[in-house]
């Protein structure tokens, strides 16, 4: 009777530990497909970017392996955070016991900056009364420009004045190309609410040289004076060749 009872107690015992190991708190690496998400799938060159990782159940995943299909483009860190170096395209890998996920990313040259330098126009046209600087007999047909860029990703805000009209500040909006060119356009009314005078820079584009850090490209600039008392009419256009800008 008393093996009997000893037997009883020990099998009682085996099976409160086994019970104990059920509910451990020990984390269990998940299986399936991990969903890797970013706040943007577009980076500018020298940017970082937290990537997040979430199990098949939608439940935050930390500390898998990351991989990244060139490491020249694109690095992510231990903790998740991805690192942009030059511009191209990547898909970054994260796998977590037998589970793993992947995204694709595009990093994109870095245009963010104050662009300053010199600009020719080897194309003018100027109605007989404009009052362009350009326009004037015998005026030179080189000038000055500044652009400046605001660069989130692949999409560009800024702003450019032309020694053309350097009291006019013109905004610009824009992106990053396929081709990985600047593009970007727009235009001031001044008067805000009825104009009398219209400048539009449009089809700006520029391409960044990596190595030299310089700016080259063109663009349209168009204008447009109202006389005292009438309607918008053309007053200059010119085409803006520029080379080598430099932040």
């Amino acid at each position: 009777m008393t093996s009997r009872l000893v037997a009883t107690a020990l099998a009682g015992l085996a099976f409160l530990f086994a019970g104990c190991d059920n509910n451990s708190t020990t984390p269990t690496a998940p299986t399936g497909a991990l969903q890797v998400t970013a706040a943007r799938t577009v980076l500018r060159a020298g940017e970082t970017l937290p990537l997040t990782v979430t199990g098949p159940a939608g439940a935050p995943v930390t500390g898998g392996a990351w991989t990244t299909s060139d490491a020249s483009v694109l690095t992510v860190g231990a903790t998740g955070v991805a690192t942009a170096t030059r511009a191209g395209r990547v898909t970054v890998t994260v796998t977590s016991g037998t589970a793993s996920g992947s995204l694709a990313l595009r990093v994109v040259p870095d245009y963010q900056g104050t662009w300053t330098g010199g600009l020719a126009r080897p194309q003018i046209t100027c109605s007989p009364a404009s009052t362009a600087a350009f326009c004037a007999p015998g005026a030179p047909t080189t000038g000055t420009v500044t652009l400046r860029v605001t660069q989130v990703g692949d999409q560009l805000t800024g702003t450019l004045v032309d020694s053309a009209e350097p009291s006019a500040t013109v905004p610009l909006t824009g992106s990053v190309l396929a081709d990985d060119q600047l593009s970007l356009a727009g235009r001031l009314d001044t008067p805000a609410t009825s104009p009398t005078t219209r400048i539009e820079v449009a089809t700006l584009r520029a391409t960044l040289d990596v190595v030299l850090g310089t700016l080259t490209g063109s663009y349209q600039w168009l204008v447009d004076r109202a006389p005292v008392g009438g309607t918008l009419q053309a007053d200059s256009r010119a085409q803006a060749q520029f080379r080598d800008l430099r932040k």
